[in-house]
């Protein structure tokens, strides 16, 4: 018979625990985690309910910009649990090819905590490429996520890997965007239209915006990430603005998204943090905590149209719902949307507003292309562009662009230019009453950024201030007019003659009748008047651009006068003269104006004879 000692003996008692090895210790943790997962698996069910399906996984790889795949297995429940205008949501469990398997209990291996994830399905039939595209934005969103941790805030961030599986077996292969489960209170911190989520004593999270601008910045003004949410600081379905529109959907509204956070943006102790400056705004502004946007996500328009005559004419933009379920969001879809209910007006910005040159910028400051995005190891604080004006058109290398002459030429540098089309839309929805309740002009708010985005570059502001100044007529902000105490006709010529550098077409005209003539109290200079008349002729033969308002062969037959009478600063050349009336008469004769081609060629006759009559003397 066994004694107390001989049982304590058998069960271990006295003895000492075996000493566990580093993989000893894995596999019993690894264990443990095993059972806990088998007993408290809130998707067990999906199991036993759905079948086990191949599916082929794809995922992007931001590095190399492209999509690679491998095999998995899923099971996909056949019912959905939450939805939005555009997608549904269906719990479903993955499982690897890599994936360690239970020998003694395959099944065992669904459910594992990491198999749970949420396949999101497009209800109508969508372009299969939109599901890509879904993905290339989520993971280089992910990526300024990345750059962001770099800097080393206070808080690390992180954007979900998104993927895609296609179920290769059923007959239509059908497409799902996948993400790994996350649990928590779901969070919209900020949306692509300038919302930001404020909490009952009007305080928001600091981290979500300033990511957003930090993005901005560390972009060189390229991109903005924004439409924050998620649960903490781990975040989903972004939208990227990028400075020309171009790629990551319709939910891209570039510089005028821009403009939007940037108005209901306030820096707070992160941004400062961080280095990041101030955006431009007047005292107004600042004190302004409503942001009149309700969360939902804009959508850009298809067209642009100009501003009409009424100032509070806009069209109204689509929204969709959102639906919350289980910490789980199908929130806002941002690509090949059908219209689901009426959303937050989004003024349509004229055309002539989009002026951001597109120059090749080899010499300039390094930047982050929107679409060809250069990849660090270490995060540079150098890289960034700053927010404020002053900031920004500090002395760097600069692309130059039309110029007139080597002093006098196109020196804008384009981040700059940018931020001056940022300020530019802010002008227009100050105009347009978009931050008032009254939905009343704010002309002070809207002189301001005018006066800003003119000091970053932009010439569609110089030239818009330029016309304000002289009393021109001009298609944007046709009813804005500035006081008797604030029109300057000396700070209007000099707007005017900047635009004209920077190339606006008829800015440059104005300025050559200016020198020309004498207008606007100008001293006249036939020298000048010669070059910005002859870059005028040039850009018109070359372009396409609508603005063209004079034909080049009447300018080049002004030309020609000028040579034959001299004047003002200009040697008289009746060869010359004589030249440039053929040019004219030339140019005349191809655009079906034979009165004119006959007219000039006869001063050219005249010209050239009068230059043998003075060899001959």
């Amino acid at each position: 018979m066994a004694t107390v000692n001989d049982k304590k003996v058998e069960l271990g008692f006295g003895r000492k625990p075996a000493k566990l090895s580093a993989f000893g210790k894995w596999k019993q943790f690894s264990a443990a985690a095993h059972d806990y997962a088998h007993l408290n698996d809130e998707w067990g069910y999906i199991f036993d309910k759905s079948p086990t399906e191949r599916a082929m996984r794809w995922r992007y790889d931001v590095l190399k910009k492209e999509f690679f795949s491998d095999e998995v297995e899923v099971k996909i429940d056949p019912e959905s649990f939450a939805h939005g205008a555009m997608r549904e949501c269906f719990r479903a469990k993955k499982l690897s090819k890599f994936t360690s398997r239970n020998t003694a209990n395959p099944d065992d291996d669904w459910h594992l905590p990491f198999a749970n994830i949420v396949a999101k399905k497009y209800f109508n039939d969508t372009d299969r490429k939109a599901y890509f595209d879904d993905v290339q934005l989520q993971m280089d969103a992910k990526y300024w996520a990345e750059e962001y941790n770099k800097a080393d805030p206070p808080k690390k961030i992180d954007i979900m890997q998104m993927m895609i599986i296609e179920l290769v077996d059923r007959p239509e292969k059908p497409l799902f965007h996948v993400e790994t489960v996350i649990e928590g209170v779901y969070v919209k911190y900020n949306s692509n239209s300038g919302f930001v989520e404020h909490n009952s004593d009007h305080t928001c999270r600091n981290t979500p915006q300033a990511f957003s601008h930090f993005t901005f910045e560390a972009s060189g003004h390229k991109l903005m990430v924004v439409d924050v949410q998620g649960v903490g600081d781990i975040y989903t379905d972004p939208q990227i603005h990028t400075y020309n529109g171009e790629g990551y959907g319709s939910g891209n509204l570039a510089t005028k998204g821009m403009a939007l956070f940037f108005n209901t943006h306030r820096c707070n102790v992160i941004c400062e943090a961080l280095g990041l400056s101030k955006f431009d705004l007047t005292s107004k502004e600042r004190k302004r905590t409503n942001t009149f946007s309700d969360g939902f996500t804009c959508m850009r328009s298809l067209s642009l149209s100009s501003v009409g005559s009424d100032k509070h004419s806009f069209e109204e933009e689509d929204e969709e719902e959102q639906v919350f379920d289980s910490g789980i969001e199908d929130s806002v879809e941002k690509k090949n949307r059908s219209p689901s209910h009426s959303a937050l007006p989004i003024i349509r910005l004229p055309s002539s507003s989009l002026h951001v040159p597109d120059e090749k910028m080899e010499n300039s400051d390094r930047v982050f292309c929107p679409v060809e995005i250069a990849r660090t190891d270490k995060y540079n604080a150098s890289f960034r562009r700053p927010t404020n004006m002053q900031g920004a058109t500090k002395s760097r290398p600069r692309a130059r662009t039309n110029s007139l002459d080597q002093e006098g030429g196109d020196q804008r540098d384009v981040r700059a230019t940018i931020l001056g089309q940022i300020h530019f839309d802010l002008a227009l929805y100050h105009y347009m009453g978009r931050f008032e309740e009254d939905k009343a002009s704010d002309v002070k708010s809207t002189i301001f950024h005018l006066k800003t985005a003119a000091d970053c570059g932009l010439c569609i502001a110089e030239f818009t201030l330029a016309c304000l100044h002289l009393n021109i007529y001009h298609d944007d902000l046709k009813e804005l007019e500035l006081e008797d105490n604030q029109i300057s006709e000396s700070e209007g010529f000099d707007y005017m003659e900047r635009a004209a550098k920077h190339g606006h077409m008829t800015a440059i005209l104005k300025v050559a009748q200016a020198y020309h003539m004498g207008y606007y109290d100008v001293t006249r200079d036939w020298v000048k008047a010669e070059k910005y008349y002859r870059k005028y002729a040039d850009c018109s033969t070359s372009s396409s651009d609508l603005s063209v308002i004079e034909p080049a062969y009447q300018l080049v037959s002004k030309l020609a006068e000028m040579y034959q009478h001299g004047g003002f600063g200009l040697p008289k050349n009746p060869l010359k003269s004589g030249y440039l009336y053929t040019e004219a008469a030339e140019a005349a004769m191809a655009g079906a104006n034979g009165r004119l081609a006959n007219k000039w060629f006869m001063l050219a006759e005249e010209v050239w004879a009068e230059c043998e009559d003075e060899e001959e003397e």
